[in-house]
Formats: structure tokens, sequence, C-alpha cells
């Protein structure tokens, strides 16, 4: 078959073309001189935010406003009720409804009757002492959990009315590896941690939302590195220390500030 040199070089014109078109799309996020944070987690995410937002000053110049939604094991069920709360001193719904970047973990407790999970699962997996593996950590257990998430980011879609937004989803570091190795459950803890992680990726990518892994950082590629030999972990053998918390916030940042038309 003759290729007539012409053509290909107007196809490698066009293909170029394409390219700088693609990277030269403009983010509307740039126009704006400060950037409202909205920063929900469960105590995984404490230290975090703060060190983010300076992060993001120092990469974009940025002003960050943090809206510090964290508070120890947050369920997602409780994120859902806030967003339709009378507001007392702060108000989710307007804060997201402001925020041109939105960071999301929340845990899967709850009230069974609302797709709470308080029983089995990764639950019986963090009470590592009792070297005890869950009945039931199946990816059918986690769909009340993938369905309330689902129903946060419908959320956030409809209060963010198609303005640009940075959304990441957090997934959960494994902090009990050591424990595992003792009882003998890393296995199936391992096997566990990354069905309840599966579920959080699931509801996130039903929406289009990055998963930023937390737990590939801690707990490495094959998940099954401590995170306490890293320095991430503090002497209680489960929260972060300030090393962890950095880490959480580069690679935040890594993943970059690039927005979604939600």
């Amino acid at each position: 078959m003759i290729i007539n040199k012409n053509s290909l070089l107007i196809a490698g014109i066009a293909s170029l073309l394409i390219l700088l078109a693609a990277c030269s799309q403009p983010n509307p996020l740039d126009e704006l001189e400060t950037w409202d944070m909205v920063y929900i987690s469960d105590s995984t995410g404490f230290g975090v935010p703060d060190k983010f937002a300076a992060n993001i000053e120092r990469d974009t110049g940025k002003q960050v406003v943090v809206h510090n939604w964290l508070q120890g094991g947050l369920p997602v069920l409780e994120v859902l009720e806030d967003l339709h709360a009378e507001p007392w001193i702060r108000n989710l719904s307007e804060d997201i409804a402001e925020a041109e970047l939105i960071i999301f973990f929340a845990n899967p407790r709850g009230d069974p009757e609302k797709g709470g999970l308080n029983q089995g699962g990764i639950e019986t997996c963090m009470n590592a002492r009792s070297c005890r593996l869950p009945e039931d950590c199946s990816s059918e257990y986690y769909a009340p959990y993938i369905e309330n998430i689902e129903k946060f980011y419908q959320e956030i879609f409809a209060l963010r009315e198609g303005q640009a937004t940075i959304i990441y989803a957090l997934d959960l570091y494994n902090p009990l590896i050591s424990e595992h190795q003792e009882c003998g459950t890393e296995d199936g803890c391992t096997q566990c941690w990354e069905t309840f992680n599966a579920a959080v990726h699931q509801a996130a990518k039903e929406y289009g939302i990055p998963v930023v892994s937390v737990y590939d950082l801690f707990n490495g590629p094959d998940h099954d590195q401590d995170p306490r030999a890293k320095g991430y972990i503090i002497s209680d053998g489960e929260h972060t220390s300030e090393s962890g918390q950095q880490a959480i916030a580069d690679l935040l940042s890594q993943a970059g500030y690039t927005p979604l038309i939600p």
C-alpha cells in the first residue's frame, strides 16, 4: 500500500494541533485569587488540610480558605445528615456550594436501617487484638456503603451546579499490619481492607471522581508494608504522624489541581 507523505504530514499536524488545544484549555479556577477547600474526613485526615493548603499556595500562588469538617469516627451517614441539618455555627451545604476544592473520606458506620455497617467487615480487622477474621467482607456487604457515598456525590454535584470543582476521594490505610501478622490474620484482613477500598473506588468511579490512594502510599502496592516502619504512624499505633500527614498532603498535590465540571 502506498502512503502519501503529504497525508502523513497533514495527519501529524492535525494531531499536534489537537494535543496543543487540549493542553491549552484554560483552567477556570486560575482566574480566582482564593480557593475555598472543604476537607471532610474521620481522624485519618487529622493534620492534613492545613498542610495541603500550604502545598496549594506554594504550587499555585492561590490563597486557600480551609473549611475543616474533620471528626473522629466520621460516618458517611452523618455527612449526609449534616448536609440537611439546620445550621448552628457552620453549614456544610453552603460550604460545598462555595468550594473550589473538596476532599472526602468517611467510614461506613451508622444506623443499619439507613445502610450503616457497625459490625463485621473491616470493623472486625480494626479490632486487631481480637485476632478474628470477619464473617463477611464481600463486595455485596459494602453495597449499602457505596450507595450512601453515591448519595453524597449526588449532593455535591447538585450544590456545585456545574461549577468547576477539584474533587478527590481518599481511601483508607491499614496501620495494623504487624498485629495482623502476629495473629495470623494478615491475608484475610488484607483482603478485607482491599474489598473495603474497592468500594470507595467504585463509588467514586461512578461519578468520575479520582481517588487518591493513601492505602497504596502507606501500605505499598502489594498492601503488605507497615506504615509504622515508614514513620507515618504515631505511638498510638493508628493515627498519622506529622510525616504521614505531610505524605498525604503531598500525594494530593501530586494528583494535581485539574477541576471537574460536576
